[in-house]
């Protein structure tokens, strides 16, 4: 088992290091996706079994025990103290069982953070759709899009993910979040970590996990923009640095950190990798991972050379050293030492002639009693309003001492004016298969339009058709198209109810704070807000 350990961890740690010297410039030459598959080289090595060795061969330490002479040198060697020594103290044992606990407490500590952040991403959330197992909601505890779970697969976007982005911003991040699904990346991040938990103590482990991190971000982005071409760069680097933001949870996938912001926004301005440089890019990693496993694999010069290392480690026997040592020797008398000359006993100093009697303490002066408390006066109740006048719209409160204060209530139409009108309608504006327009009316209201032109898509599955080269790209985008207009559909729709709602309920938050408005006509209002409610949230549902 040490030996597996030390193999292990010394492979691994050299693997990861010729991975970071050659991370960038594979990037550059062959793409961000041959980049982060160079990562599957210390996991595939990570489990693989011991070197072999050869066992036939006797190692230094046994040829030392198996001499004949071994009783005649413990004879002459002097008796072992029975203080403990440095040589009996187990350092191997203690260091292993250490790096143990440190991984069990990694472990320990991501789980409970994963769980952690699982539940406080999940309160007050809102679900929008479902797509191949993957939920799309949203929640007020995210800074920006992200993805998570392996289970039960989220995708969650903000709570002003609509405001923030645009049309094109909005499909761009949430294809980014499902490329981490489609491409198991999720399964990838806790396969990393418990790598990391048995390099917990390892500085070159952790700064590998940020590259790797970064990497991952890098590829999902040039996926990204393979689907939309490489002149949506800029409207993708605008939705990336939307969503910034600082540390995260390690087990999800976040749109964009400002670590690797800089990085990720340099590889939007590189130029589309072509077929040929794929095909390359994937020989080229598949030659890198096989010698990688070749230099540490049984036979090679470096697995000779960990193999030497790990049989110190695996000869080191503390308990058997400590028993040949102590062990007296059959045929030999072994002399007790001399006894130590005892010291001379020191001369006791000599005694005082007289000590003089300690004086009397006096007497403590008694404290002087305490004053007695002056009576308590209690405070003057604060002056209660005079009169509460209801007008129109507002409510006056006049105080004892002459001033006024008005309370405003908001009206029906401010109150409308807070819920935007959402219109979906079959349609063409321009060339756009789904076209999307936000104006305001008269009255202040937001008015969300939205069409969805079919003889667009009909026209852009034509052109597909005719496309030649570009055939499959192009109907994957019509096909894109056509799906992403019934999903906008429906998200238009769940996001006006959601809007509505969110409108009545602070309608009533705000009146039911008004404690100056008269308790009939409060109860009135908010009987009348709680129905709406009930009314705009089975409309959601």
């Amino acid at each position: 088992m040490n030996v597996w350990i030390a193999e292990t961890l010394i492979a691994t740690t050299l693997l990861m290091a010729i991975v970071m010297m050659l991370r960038r410039p594979v990037a550059r030459w062959l793409g961000a996706g041959a980049a982060y598959w160079l990562w599957a080289l210390p996991l595939v090595r990570a489990l693989l079994p011991a070197l072999p060795r050869d066992v036939a061969a006797p190692s230094p330490l046994h040829s030392v025990v198996d001499q004949s002479g071994l009783p005649a040198l413990l004879a002459a060697a002097p008796v072992a103290s029975s203080i403990p020594t440095a040589s009996t103290i187990p350092f191997l044992e203690i260091g292993i069982g250490l790096w143990l606990l440190g991984c069990v407490a990694f472990l320990v500590i991501q789980a409970i953070g994963y769980a952690r952040f699982r539940r406080h991403i999940l309160a007050g959330s809102t679900p929008l759709w479902e797509e191949a197992r993957v939920r799309v909601i949203t929640s007020p505890h995210a800074s920006g899009p992200l993805a998570f779970g392996v289970i039960h697969p989220y995708i969650v976007l903000p709570a002003d993910f609509a405001l923030r982005y645009d049309a094109l911003e909005q499909d761009m991040a949430i294809a980014h979040e499902r490329a981490h699904h489609d491409r198991g990346d999720l399964t990838a991040n806790m396969v990393a970590l418990l790598l990391l938990a048995i390099h917990w103590c390892n500085p070159i482990a952790w700064i590998a996990y940020r590259a790797y991190r970064a990497d991952q971000e890098t590829a999902c982005d040039a996926r990204v923009l393979s689907l939309y071409g490489q002149d949506q760069a800029h409207a993708y680097g605008r939705a990336i640095l939307k969503a910034a933001g600082g540390r995260q949870f390690a087990g999800a996938c976040h749109l964009t950190r400002i670590t690797t912001l800089k990085g990720r926004l340099k590889m939007l301005s590189s130029h589309e990798t072509s077929l040929n440089r794929i095909s390359w890019s994937m020989a080229a990693v598949a030659v890198v991972i096989a010698s990688g496993l070749a230099l540490t694999a049984s036979g090679s010069r470096a697995a000779q050379q960990m193999a030497v290392i790990t049989d110190k480690v695996d000869q080191v026997d503390f308990a058997r050293l400590t028993d040949l040592v102590s062990q007296p020797a059959a045929a030999t008398e072994i002399l007790p030492p001399a006894m130590p000359v005892a010291p001379t006993a020191p001369v006791a100093p000599a005694m005082p002639q007289s000590i003089p009697a300690p004086q009397p303490l006096a007497a403590p002066i008694a404290p002087a009693a305490p004053a007695p408390a002056a009576d308590m006066v209690p405070p003057v109740p604060p002056v209660p309003p005079v009169t509460v006048r209801n007008e129109p719209g507002r409510v006056v409160v006049t105080y004892a001492n002459g001033r006024t204060q008005t309370h405003r209530i908001p009206t029906e139409a401010e109150i409308a004016r807070m819920v935007p009108v959402v219109d979906v309608r079959n349609g063409c504006e321009g060339n756009e298969t789904v076209s999307r327009r936000e104006t305001v009316n008269a009255d202040g209201r937001r008015v969300i339009r939205v069409r969805i032109c079919q003889s667009a898509i009909d026209r852009a599955a034509r052109d597909a058709e005719r496309a030649g080269a570009n055939a499959d790209r192009i109907s994957a985008q019509a096909e894109r198209a056509a799906r992403q207009a019934e999903i906008e559909g429906a998200r238009a729709e769940r996001m006006a109810a959601v809007a509505e709602l969110n409108g009545l309920r602070a309608a009533r938050a705000q009146i039911a704070r008004n404690w100056t408005m008269p308790k009939e006509d409060r109860e009135e209002a908010l009987r009348d807000l709680d129905q709406d409610i009930a009314e705009a949230q089975a409309r959601r549902d």
